[in-house]
């Protein structure tokens, strides 16, 4: 979600350091940043991340859990019996 505020501070820091070399208009400040399209831009990328990891990551269904317990004094971590 942070990407596209990276991006744009990058590009500022750009921006103002040409606009100072060429004596041109006023560089823009973080103020004047886009904001309403910045957070949608990484919302929209958080969501798709997060839809792709539960499609494409995982245990396949069928199996049955057995949560971690413990067997002759040593923890048996859990794990999905099919």
């Amino acid at each position: 979600m942070l990407l596209p505020l990276a991006i744009y501070v990058g590009w500022l820091i750009y921006a103002r350091k040409r606009a100072r070399a060429l004596g041109t208009t006023k560089p823009r400040t973080i103020i004047d940043a886009p904001w309403p399209i910045m957070l949608l831009t990484g919302l929209s990328v958080m969501i798709f991340g997060m839809v792709a990891l539960g499609l494409f990551t995982g245990e396949k269904p069928g199996g049955i859990y057995v949560p971690p317990h413990m067997e002759n004094g040593e923890i048996v971590p859990g794990q999905i019996e099919r």
